[in-house]
């Protein structure tokens, strides 16, 4: 059985993610202040980084992480590029010192990994889905809220589309953990229950 691994990057609680399967080493949203946590994955397997969306506080380290890929949805790519439009500069990072050519977007991701697309919180926001037993849902969907979608790229009539189709995608999934960028960990069924943009 796969285990996953939580990082706390606590300067804007953020959580960060690491999956290791037999061949890869996955990140999932290696945030502000985890570079540390990331020189102690010293393997000799295949490292690759997935990102939910281009926000700094999930980004920023991902230049710091010796990896093969780093797994964007096209639409935010340009937020790895442009420090403006991802708030790097907030955190006081000029750019992320990565290679265009790393960047890659989640089409060449293959079983048991599977990529929900769920605009809103940005035009390109993703929810990973592992197996049948997990979902990084990134800034989407959180154990009692959502994410914002007035910073710049948010939209809220996207974002309602993306919560009705995981909606009937929980409906459907009940036992499934969801692993959020922000807060606790949950399952579809809390979600359901208990998330007021679901109830």
């Amino acid at each position: 059985m796969v285990e996953v691994k939580k990082l706390l990057a606590k300067a804007l609680d953020e959580n960060c993610y690491v999956i290791e399967e037999e061949e890869v080493i996955t990140i999932v949203d290696p945030g502000y202040g985890l570079s540390e946590e990331f020189t102690k994955l010293v393997s000799d397997k295949q490292v690759r980084i997935l990102l939910t969306h281009g926000h700094a506080d999930h980004t920023y380290d991902a230049d710091q992480i010796a990896a093969s890929a780093i797994i964007i949805h096209e639409l935010d790519r340009p937020l790895l590029l442009d420090p403006s439009k991802s708030l790097l500069t907030f955190f006081g990072k000029t750019r992320l010192l990565i290679e265009e050519g790393m960047i890659v977007t989640p089409e060449i991701l293959h079983r048991p990994w599977k990529c929900l697309h769920t605009p809103g919180h940005t035009k390109g926001s993703c929810c990973f889905m592992y197996g049948e037993r997990y979902l990084f849902s990134g800034d989407t969907v959180f154990s009692n809220s959502v994410g914002r979608t007035d910073l710049p790229d948010g939209d809220g009539i996207e974002m309602e589309r993306s919560l009705r189709k995981l909606k009937q995608f929980f409906i459907e999934r009940p036992d499934l953990i969801v692993l959020p960028g922000h807060g606790p960990e949950t399952t579809a069924q809390s979600i359901l229950w208990e998330n007021p943009f679901f109830t």
